[in-house]
Formats: structure tokens, sequence, C-alpha cells
């Protein structure tokens, strides 16, 4: 998994690649500015993640399902608030849960790492 600065110093390098229209340029630092928070806030939300993994003695083969739910959480967490967060996650949560990774660590990931309360 690379780490936050890895990601940010990738996207970085691609943002100064000549194939870039010049009109971009005046946004890029926009871009960038924003590129980091995101990467920052979800890297230690993903660590976070994997570390609750590795309490619950989550094989590895099993990860990227986990974090696939992370991830659908995430985007939840961003855009939604309140009744209709809880609501997603509960979606989300079951969904997972139909697929066959464990609700109990499903529901510890949305409370640890996102405070949603999954019922």
């Amino acid at each position: 998994m690379k780490s936050a600065a890895q990601r940010i110093a990738a996207y970085e390098a691609r943002m100064l690649s000549s194939l870039i229209d010049p009109v971009l340029t005046a946004v890029q630092a926009q871009q960038v500015q924003n590129f980091n928070a995101y990467v920052t806030d979800f890297c230690a939300r993903q660590i976070d993640m994997r570390d609750i993994l590795n309490q619950e003695g989550v094989v590895t083969a099993q990860f990227l399902a986990y974090e696939a739910y992370n991830g659908e959480l995430y985007h939840a967490y961003q855009t939604l608030g309140g009744p209709a967060l809880t609501l997603e996650a509960t979606t989300i949560t079951t969904k997972y849960t139909t697929l066959g990774l464990t609700a109990a660590t499903l529901k510890m990931i949305a409370l640890n790492v996102y405070a949603i309360i999954v019922p």
C-alpha cells in the first residue's frame, strides 16, 4: 500500500507533465491541494481500517473486499450526513455482509473509523 506522501508525489509528477494543456496550469495548485487533502484523510482512515482487520484476525486475502467496503463508506461519509448517512451505511454493510464479509467487523469499521452506528 502506498503512503499518502507517495501518492501525492505521483499525482504531482503527473500534473507536471508536458501533456497537460496550458490552460489547466492556472487550476493546478488547487487540484494538488484538493488531492492532498483527500489522500491525507483517506489514507489515515485506510490505516485505521487495516488496524481493525489485523486485530480481528481477518485473512489477508479478504483485505481487498474490506477496502472496497471502506471506499464506499468513505464516499457516503463525504457526500451524506445524518440519517441519510446511517441509512446508506446500513445498506452498504448489508451488501458486503451478503457477499460474505463479517457483519461485526464491518460495523466496527463504520463505528471506529467513521463514527457511524450501523444497527
